[in-house]
């Protein structure tokens, strides 16, 4: 279910548990290539490969996805094992591949082959069976591939915005990311998880490692309204002769800006100090602009709409306490009239206002916030005419007589 927030513009998870800390692989031997699959259906309300990811785009995409996978002998995962098995592998979908031979999949290199499963120990003469556990996120991101480094290698959209680092090579516990929120609401990045596959045995030939990816972040999709002449939204109020022009809408979000993700669960560790989210838009974020007396940008009307629906802003899940969202606007006010120099009346308004509740925004969620743009006419009324009233008296004036 969509939430909405309508403003009137008027004026760390930590699992313990004792398990080993070898990086070494131990086998009998090499067994089938291991391949993944992602679920198709499980990552809704998506259209685009930056802003939204959905399975199309996911697959339509040269990054793909990144993985990370830990290699535990006979045991099951545990928080002290290190990711020895896969290290932010990035796996990237061939769609040119279409024949019986060369089918469309999940590629990557280079190929890593299942533990054939069975380990027999001298002690007991048991047979025991190998696990791999499998972490996921998207978009993949290069990072340095050195032991304690994870400084990202290609940043989108800037350097120090997006996926700005994972864990290290030789950390143990569950893999993260962290992730910094562009300022561009042009530049939005959808960042995703997928439900991890723990503890899988060797699988049948032919058989997929299958993830379900989930939005990692809340969605904020800003709308404008123009509301004439009334407290709350009315229509055909709004003069023809006018026409509203937002150049520019800045949503400020308290403790959503910088966070790191714990690929097990899809829990947030805050920034600290947390950093707020300023997210802009402008003449480049918008859907459509208009043009009217040389001003540029969103054409406000009566009806809300969407600023840009595909490239909406994404920030990290937490709750925002009374004040700590500010929405600000920048608009013209034109109306025509043939009468004025230039032939507009142009008036600029800035203003803003901030939520006067607390307000939760939950990972996966998509929030519509109505921006109304208050606007009064100037009415005109005549309350009184003055009565005439009686002068001095004149001085006589003198004509010539007649003689």
């Amino acid at each position: 279910m969509k939430k909405i927030l309508i403003f009137a513009a008027t004026a760390a998870v930590v699992l313990a548990s004792c398990a080993r800390t070898e990086d070494t692989l131990k086998s009998t031997g090499q067994g089938d290539a291991l391949t993944f699959g992602v679920y198709a259906g499980r990552i809704a309300d998506t259209k685009a490969t930056y802003g939204d990811i959905d399975l199309a785009a996911l697959q339509g995409s040269a990054d793909g996805f990144g993985v990370f996978a830990y290699y535990t002998e006979d045991d099951d995962w545990a928080d002290t094992d290190k990711p020895n098995f896969m290290f932010n592998q990035q796996v990237a979908y061939n769609g040119s591949a279409n024949t019986t031979l060369y089918p469309q999949k999940w590629e990557y290199t280079p190929i890593k082959y299942w533990p054939n499963g069975q380990n027999s120990t001298a002690v007991d003469n048991t047979t025991h069976l190998d696990k791999v556990s499998f972490f996921a996120y998207a978009p993949y991101t290069a990072v340095t591939p050195a032991s304690g480094a994870t400084v990202v290698a290609t940043a989108y959209p800037a350097d120090g915005q997006g996926v700005i680092s994972t864990s290290a090579n030789n950390d143990a516990d569950a893999p993260t990311v962290t992730f910094v929120v562009p300022d561009n609401a042009h530049q939005q990045i959808d960042l995703l998880y997928a439900t991890p596959i723990m503890n899988v045995t060797k699988q049948t030939f032919g058989s997929t490692i299958n993830f379900a990816f989930h939005h990692a972040l809340a969605k904020i999709n800003p709308q404008v309204q123009a509301v004439v002449d009334a407290v709350s939204p009315t229509t055909n109020n709004l003069g023809a002769e006018t026409t509203i022009i937002l150049q520019e809408l800045e949503v400020t979000l308290n403790g959503t800006k910088k966070g790191t993700l714990n690929l097990e669960d899809g829990s947030w560790t805050l920034a600290d100090p947390a950093q707020n989210s300023v997210i802009t838009y402008t003449s480049s974020s918008f859907a459509s602009t208009t043009t009217v007396d040389s001003k540029t940008g969103f054409n406000v009307t009566e009806t809300a709409t969407d600023l840009n629906a595909t490239k909406s802003p994404m920030v990290i899940p937490t709750t925002i306490a009374i004040g700590g969202l500010k929405v600000q606007a920048n608009y013209w006010v034109i109306t025509a009239d043939s009468n004025l120099v230039g032939g507009y009346s142009t008036v600029q308004n800035v203003i803003y206002t901030t939520n006067a509740s607390a307000i939760t925004l939950a990972k996966g969620k998509k929030y519509n916030i109505v921006v109304r743009l208050g606007l009064n006419s100037i009415d005109f009324n005549v309350y009184e005419v003055d009565a005439w009233s009686a002068g001095d008296p004149l001085a006589p004036v003198d004509l010539p007589l007649n003689s």
